[in-house]
């Protein structure tokens, strides 16, 4: 009986200590499982963040081919060969557009804005989960790329200087010049003015390189664009708050083309007997055109040539700086905003500031008798010295030599001033060799002052903290459609404010 209870008890002994084998056995394949788990649980998230990162990168790749006539096949492109940079082996890619997903709140905002959301797979091979059966899955990322809208001013010089190479040279007058003639000579009354009709048409081609309505553009003309009108700048075709793109186009298209050069007045002959201020245009024989006059400065002492000239390239940037947050547009500040300034020579006209009664045909110093020409700036050696950082030659406003090219330094601050004007980019253009060579007056000025401005305005203006454009100079209009190239290329590269 003995011997039959030892048996017994052996026997449970042993299965006990098989049961605890067997135990052990699950408890260490759950650990396994649990360590697979940790372990290709945080490769899976390691995997993911990776993706993720590519997928955030290759969206902004794919916005950046969201111009005019684009295609979806070109925004998978874009994302598939920067994804493939970067992971090997994804796979399922797509771009979706509002166009592609007319639905969707995310992508179809309200203004339109450039939005590409792309989305890619990656397949992921586990390690330790292989054990228990899973040996891999697939991970999807998707994100929201933007390539910026555009806001674009453009300011185009006007001036009676831009129907000098009518005919002839383009540095002196010539009957041929005249802007009552050439204004209106073109078909449909156009005008066959130059350099201005050659500026027009490599203008409208930039312009129509932009993606309407998703891009805006503006056109103010520096001078009025009625014959005898003002020198003060013309709006002549805002920004759209609303609109479609074919619309937008031809409108911007027709804006550019009726660009006409300033035609003030005509002279009253004799000239000693004008009592107008501001420019006409003197026709001395009654017959061919001698070109601009101001009797006003001629026939009155002190001298003042305020009243003069027409090149008013400071109130066209303001214009232009007003235009971005007009109370009448939709503003739009996520886009990007930039101004295209041409320029054939220095900014030597101005309009006072609002509220300023006391100079009601804008700014130049009182120097009396010592003008020996008309040109609105200081008229002292001391002005050799304005592109230094430190200029003693510019005057802030209230200032009894306050002049017209301070005047345009101030409105290009406040176009490109990120924190007390607007914040935009300056591309400006110096068009002819009035830019680079413009008559020093006896040795007074400086002959590259239209140049130093246009510098300033582009590279400069708005402190180190402002979104700087481009300067540019073009001989002759032959160089400008390079020169338009080189400025869609960077405004259409950049991303979102």
């Amino acid at each position: 009986m003995t011997r039959k209870k030892g048996t017994i008890k052996k026997l449970f002994q042993n299965a006990s200590r098989g049961q605890a084998i067997v135990m052990v056995a699950i408890a260490f394949v759950g650990l396994i499982a649990m360590v697979g788990l940790l372990l290709d649980g945080g490769t899976l998230l390691v995997e993911y963040a990776r993706l993720k990162r590519a997928v955030d990168a290759a969206s902004i790749g794919a916005a950046q081919q969201y111009r005019k006539n684009f295609t979806n096949t070109d925004l998978v492109n874009a994302a598939t060969e920067f994804l493939q940079l970067n992971q090997s082996d994804v796979f399922n890619v797509q771009a979706d557009t509002c166009q592609t997903s007319p639905g969707d709140p995310t992508l179809c905002t309200t203004p339109l804005r450039k939005l590409v959301r792309v989305t890619a797979s990656r397949h992921v091979t586990f390690g330790f989960l292989r054990i228990v059966g899973i040996n891999s899955t697939d991970i999807t990322a998707s994100s929201v790329g933007e390539a910026a809208s555009i806001d674009l001013i453009m300011v185009v010089d006007t001036s009676i200087s831009m129907a000098a190479a009518t005919t002839g040279d383009a540095n002196t007058i010539d009957p041929g010049d005249d802007p009552s003639v050439c204004n209106t000579n073109g078909p449909g009354n156009t005008t066959t003015c130059q350099p201005l009709a050659d500026v027009i048409s490599v203008a409208k081609a930039f312009a129509d390189e932009l993606f309407y309505p998703y891009d805006r553009v503006a056109v103010i003309a520096l001078t009025s664009q009625t014959a005898g009108g003002g020198r003060d700048p013309v709006l002549v075709w805002k920004l759209q708050s609303t609109g479609d793109g074919p619309t937008d186009q031809a409108n911007v298209d027709s804006a550019i083309s009726s660009l006409k050069v300033y035609q003030p007045r005509t002279c009253v002959q004799p000239l000693s007997s004008d009592p107008n201020p501001g420019p006409c245009l003197n026709y001395p024989d009654g017959v061919d055109f001698a070109g601009q006059e101001c009797p006003k400065f001629r026939n009155t002492s002190p001298n003042d040539p305020t009243t003069c000239n027409s090149t008013n390239g400071g109130a066209g940037l303001i214009d232009a700086g007003s235009e971005f947050a007009a109370p009448d547009i939709e503003v739009r500040k996520d886009s990007f905003w930039a101004v295209v300034l041409i320029l054939s020579g220095t900014p030597n006209s101005s309009s006072p500031w609002a509220g300023d009664g006391g100079h009601p045909n804008g700014y130049c110093p009182d120097y009396g008798s010592l003008w020996t020409g008309p040109l609105c700036i200081q008229p002292s050696m001391d002005w050799q010295a304005y592109p230094a950082s430190a200029d003693p030659t510019r005057h802030s406003n209230g200032n009894a030599n306050y002049t017209s090219l301070d005047y345009a330094r101030d409105a290009a601050d406040y176009v490109t001033d990120p924190t007390n004007g607007q914040g935009a980019s300056i591309f400006s253009i110096g068009l002819g060799n009035r830019v680079e060579n413009s008559s020093t007056y006896g040795g007074i000025a400086d002959p590259k002052e239209a140049e130093t401005f246009l510098k300033y305005a582009a590279l400069t203006a708005g402190g180190a903290s402002a979104n700087h454009g481009n300067y540019y100079y073009a001989p002759d209009p032959n160089n400008l459609t390079a020169i338009f190239d080189d400025i869609y290329k960077n405004i259409t590269t950049r991303i979102s404010q």
